[in-house]
């Protein structure tokens, strides 16, 4: 625990030097908010429009696109890490190499927490609306999706340890992922082949849960299924990178 809180304050001291990794991953879902939240008024008060307005609907999966996409591409910063050679001094030292990837997954999650509330109080200025408690269950998910992304993320930058071929896997995969959740637009506007490969989508499910817990629903098939889903995927994911840390720093 100790080594854990070690490594958890590095990381965020060297965060808080160069704070452009939380700029980074909050600017494109700004840019969302601004841009593209606006071109879905025309469509809000069409029939089976899942919610009262555009902005009450694409803010909740903005949040989860936010988690996978920030999380993802968390693998660059331990890539730098690998090539300044950062891990190779750790070798001669005592720290816990278990400690060294909690650590690392630890303070993703506090950033990928810091980015969701900026998010939520910038939307709050455009009409959003949301429930207190249902805010807070919704940072646990979003906190599991982050331990999911990073941990896949970390564990690719350890095996390839080559930038260009990391974005491109993070990107062939996560990109599909994102856009047959739901976030963009309803998925019931969608045709029904799409609809059926969504049911295989875990963030499916977390966008769903998403929009529901922001309101104050917090029953519903789709909350549960989607903390199943990512505890399991969360506790995969974070046992393959420690076992890949422990033998990067054997």
């Amino acid at each position: 625990m100790r080594d854990t809180f070690l490594i958890l304050k590095n990381e965020l001291l060297v965060t808080l030097r160069n704070p452009f990794w939380i700029v980074r991953g909050i600017v494109q879902p700004v840019i969302y908010l601004l841009l593209f939240a606006p071109f879905l008024d025309g469509i809000a008060n069409l029939p089976g429009f899942p919610a009262k307005s555009a902005i009450q609907f694409f803010v909740p999966g903005l949040l989860i696109m936010n988690a996978m996409f920030s999380a993802g591409f968390e693998g660059f910063s331990l890539m730098d890490k690998v090539e300044s050679g950062f891990l190779e001094r750790l070798r001669v030292t005592p720290v816990s190499r278990l400690a060294l990837a909690l650590g690392f997954v630890f303070e993703t999650s506090v950033t990928l927490i810091i980015q969701s509330l900026i998010l939520v109080l910038l939307s709050l200025f455009l009409g959003f609306q949301s429930n207190l408690v249902g805010i807070f269950v919704l940072l646990v998910l979003i906190l599991l999706i982050g331990i999911t992304m990073s941990s896949i993320s970390f564990t690719l930058a350890l095996f390839i340890r080559e930038g260009g071929i990391l974005a491109g896997i993070i990107n062939t995969f996560v990109l599909p992922l994102m856009i047959i959740s739901g976030v963009m637009l309803p998925l019931d506007f969608a045709p029904g082949i799409i609809q059926a490969i969504s049911k295989f989508d875990p963030f499916t499910y977390a966008v769903s849960a998403s929009r529901s817990l922001v309101t104050g629903v917090f029953s519903g098939g789709s909350i549960i299924s989607a903390f199943i889903i990512f505890i399991v995927l969360a506790v995969g994911a974070l046992v393959w990178f420690i076992r890949a840390m422990r033998e990067a720093v054997a």
